[in-house]
Formats: C-alpha cells, sequence, structure tokens
C-alpha cells in the first residue's frame, strides 16, 4: 500500500517532459499484480484528477487486487491448508525481517523501543508480527490501522482514470465472501471502475498460458489475463 516509489517515479516522467523537448509526452497506462495491483489502485485513488491532469495517465488495468487486507488476514490464516502452507510461510519471512531491521537500524538490541521485538519473535500468527513489527515501524497505531490505511477499497471512490480490475472467486489469499461493487460514471464516481471476477484462477493462476498436448513451444501463446488487460488498454486508448 506504500504508493511513494510510483509517485516518485511519475514525477521524473513528468519532468522530463518539462525540461527535455526531446522527450515526447505520451499517455501512461498503469499496471500491478497482486500487492502491485493495490498500489497502482490506491495510487490512483490518492491522486484522483491529477493522476491525468500532473502525469497524463490516461488508464490502468491491474489482477489480483487485495481490496481489504483488514477482511483478508482472517481468511489468510484461518484454519487449514492456508494455515499451514501460505501463513506460516509468510510468517517466517516477516520474522526474518524483524531480525533484519533489529541487526541493521536498531543496533542488534533485543530492547529496541522502534518495534516490539521479543513480540514479534514469538508471534505465531502474520497479524501478530504486524502488530508487533511492521504496524510501529511504519508510524501506524497498530496491524488494523495498517490494514485500513494501506487496503485500495477505501481508495476506489477517488480514482478518476478508467480502471480495469481482475480478481478469482478462487483466491486463496482473500476473503471470497467481499467483493466491492464497480463504479461507474452515471452513478457519480469519478471515472469508470470494471471489475472482472472470474469463478476460477486462484492467485494470478491464470498467468502462465498451459500448452495443449498438441501444441509445441513455438505455439505457445500469451496467457488469457494479460491479453485480457491489455485489451482494455487498447479500449481506453482507441476511446480517447
Amino acid at each position: 500500500g506504500f504508493t511513494d516509489d510510483l509517485k516518485h517515479f511519475l514525477k521524473i516522467i513528468s519532468n522530463l517532459w518539462d525540461e527535455d523537448e526531446l522527450f515526447e509526452k505520451r499517455p501512461i497506462y498503469l499496471s500491478g499484480f497482486s500487492l502491485g495491483a493495490n498500489v497502482v489502485t490506491k495510487c490512483l485513488g490518492e491522486l484522483g484528477e491529477a493522476a491525468l491532469t500532473l502525469y497524463n495517465i490516461h488508464g490502468a488495468a491491474v489482477c489480483g487486487a487485495p481490496f481489504d487486507c483488514e477482511r483478508n488476514i482472517k481468511y489468510f490464516e484461518s484454519p487449514g491448508f492456508n494455515r499451514a502452507v501460505y501463513s506460516q510461510n509468510f510468517l517466517k519471512t516477516l520474522k526474518k525481517r524483524a531480525q533484519e531491521q533489529l541487526d541493521q537500524h536498531c543496533d542488534g538490541d533485543p530492547n529496541t523501543t522502534a518495534f516490539d521485538y521479543q513480540r514479534a519473535m514469538a508471534a505465531t500468527t502474520v497479524a501478530e508480527v504486524e502488530n508487533a513489527f511492521i504496524a510501529p515501524i511504519y508510524g501506524f497505531r497498530d496491524n488494523i490501522d495498517y490494514y485500513r490505511c494501506t487496503s485500495c477499497y477505501y481508495y476506489l471512490p477517488g480514482v478518476a482514470v478508467p480502471l480495469y480490475i481482475i480478481n478469482a472467486q478462487d483466491d486463496p489469499f482473500f476473503d471470497p465472501e467481499f467483493y466491492p461493487i464497480e463504479e461507474t460514471v452515471d452513478g457519480g464516481s469519478l471515472a469508470p471502475v470494471k471489475l472482472l471476477r472470474t469463478k476460477h484462477g486462484g492467485h494470478l493462476g491464470y498467468l502462465f498460458h498451459q500448452l495443449e498436448e498438441n501444441e509445441t513451444s513455438q505455439d505457445k501463446e500469451a496467457s488469457w489475463m494479460p491479453l485480457e488487460l491489455a485489451r482494455f488498454i487498447r479500449h481506453v486508448r482507441e476511446s480517447q
């Protein structure tokens, strides 16, 4: 949910338009996947109409947007396959980063006041380590505040350029009972936000094309999802 890097890049591009007459000003279209989809969507919501007026962003197409991390964390850590495979591996990664943070920025002091190192290393869930480590490091009150401030769902009403979001109903990372409604200009929104929810696809599972029995590597085509995202971008460009 941190959009500073993307905004910095957009600022560099816009400065080049102003400073270098040989740098042609062309429409910008954004894309992102998973957490990248969250960043793109949230960034557009934060920028509002400035996305077009300042940075010449004409549209975006993303896949696997988490929407509401507060809802998803409960599903992500639910008993069964998710907890046994996904969340426990992610928990190990977060603890490794907490240790690196302590060693590199806190002089290796386990009693640092920057975050609760002891509680982070003793955590048994992702939510617990995010509450003890991620939230204080990045200035949030707690993990719930972190989820709410970084989830792109809350920024959808501010999106002012056409946006297309593809998600799968069987994505193991997201709460299957929650999905936002589309935004339309007729409904009072600044720009259309088109949502497509496929029945299957998992978490970016339709990213890669699987060869059929009668196909060879020379026959390999792009997968459906990138083609669908590109179709939307092409549609937006031809409509403007």
